[in-house]
């Protein structure tokens, strides 16, 4: 099935997927639910574009140099939301199937946790649109806002894209937790141009809640 482009980012920067839009399948949503899981996290507290935050990472890509591979698990979650049928998908807003993961990375947020504003751009110029799966099932704040106030809240097995260029935020988590996977896309298979700052790791223990 050739997929056209189907959304013109510049002019609906933001959009939502249901369940039944996303080429996943419920095992392909297990099996990332359980390398999010099985991940170690770090407590962010200051983004590498100098943004606040309130959040719990686990990175498998990043572009600081040329993107790469950073642990174990970045080949598995690579499969998945790589694959030529999720290229195909990812077609529809981004205009093309040679796309590269120049950043990805789970993000847990509890009580009190949140992102603060910034535009993805910032960390790198060439990133296109991020997508973000949603995992949690019952949690309290935690909305996604963007500069123009549009307000989101995706359930389970959904999914948001962003045009990387327009700035964002997400509220603070006000019970509950929050389990996203954002995967950063582009046509651009380049060493990264923006010189970033390292990011900022808060001294917090993990939270004892288990995972969603």
């Amino acid at each position: 099935m050739n997929i056209q482009a189907q959304y013109d980012i510049e002019t609906q920067p933001t959009i939502l997927f249901d369940e039944n839009d996303i080429p996943l399948t419920k095992t392909e949503w297990q099996d990332l639910l359980t390398l999010l899981v099985s991940s170690e996290y770090e407590h962010i507290i200051g983004g590498d574009a100098d943004e606040c935050h309130s959040v719990w990472v686990s990175r498998y890509y990043n572009d600081i140099g040329a993107p790469k591979a950073l642990n174990d698990f970045s080949t598995a979650v690579a499969a998945i939301v790589m694959s030529p049928k999720m290229l195909r998908f990812y077609k529809q807003f981004a205009g093309t199937e040679k796309l590269c993961l120049r950043r990805c990375q789970a993000n847990r947020m509890f009580k009190g946790d949140y992102i603060g504003e910034h535009k993805d751009k910032d960390s790198s110029p060439d990133y296109l649109a991020t997508i973000v799966f949603h995992f949690s099932k019952e949690y309290t704040g935690g909305f996604f806002v963007t500069d123009g106030g549009q307000r989101h809240k995706p359930a389970a097995h959904m999914a948001l894209v962003n045009n990387c260029s327009v700035p964002h935020l997400v509220t603070k988590v006000e019970s509950g937790e929050r389990l996203t996977l954002a995967c950063f896309l582009s046509p651009s298979f380049a060493v990264n141009k923006q010189r970033c700052t390292a990011f900022k790791i808060g001294e917090k223990q993990p939270p004892l809640q288990s995972l969603t």
